[in-house]
């Protein structure tokens, strides 16, 4: 019987110590992902890199624009939160290929002859680092898939368009006309894709 009751004890003690540590686990695991989903960001630090891609290899031609407006609907949140709804306003004419020769050609025979003065974008989803972007060019809006990852204190955002969907064929043959020879490959071939690659870069802070 005596030892009945000791083996009755020895358990309750084992329970109760296993409770607590459940409860202690629990509530360090909310407390952790609570901290880990808050941010702020600093729109001021944001960069937006493109890179189009000339010859039939496919070679990239990076660049950036250096005058865009971006408006978050809240500055403070998770990172998905702080994407959902934002909008940016892009000015074309700042664009920035790190060549002199070049950006004039890129604001004239390809942004004027395209009808864009300004890119709008407004990010409809954000969930599970995929996204869909409304972006408009040219009078045309579509919505486009984009993928986003947060490492240490930068959003990353990697988007690919295609410019033949808001008919962009006319800028592309434009601009491929003054920039014929330099987009000769080595198979003599003049050729500028309509794809480009678009690159967001989001700072943010842990409050």
């Amino acid at each position: 019987m005596k030892n009945s009751i000791y083996l009755l004890l020895f358990f309750t003690i084992l329970s109760c110590n296993n409770s607590e540590k459940k409860s202690l686990n629990t509530n360090t695991n909310i407390e952790s992902t609570e901290t880990e989903s808050m941010y702020s960001i600093d729109t001021s630090g944001t960069i937006i890199n493109w890179t189009a891609y000339k010859f039939t290899e496919k070679v990239g031609v990076k660049g950036k624009f250096d005058n865009f407006i971006l408006a978050p609907k809240t500055k403070t949140g998770s990172v998905e939160n702080i994407l959902l709804e934002s909008k940016v306003s892009i000015n074309t004419m700042s664009v920035n290929s790190g060549n002199d020769i070049r950006d004039p050609k890129l604001k004239e025979s390809f942004f004027k002859i395209f009808h864009t003065d300004t890119i709008r974008g407004e990010i409809l989803k954000a969930d599970q680092n995929k996204g869909l972007l409304a972006l408009e060019m040219n009078n045309i809006t579509n919505e486009i898939p984009f993928s986003y990852t947060l490492k240490t204190d930068t959003i990353f955002i990697d988007a690919i368009i295609n410019l033949t969907d808001w008919k962009g064929e006319e800028a592309i043959n434009s601009l491929n006309k003054v920039c014929y020879d330099l987009h000769k490959g080595a198979d003599g071939i003049s050729k500028l894709w309509p794809d480009v690659s678009v690159n967001i870069k989001l700072p943010v802070n842990k409050p």
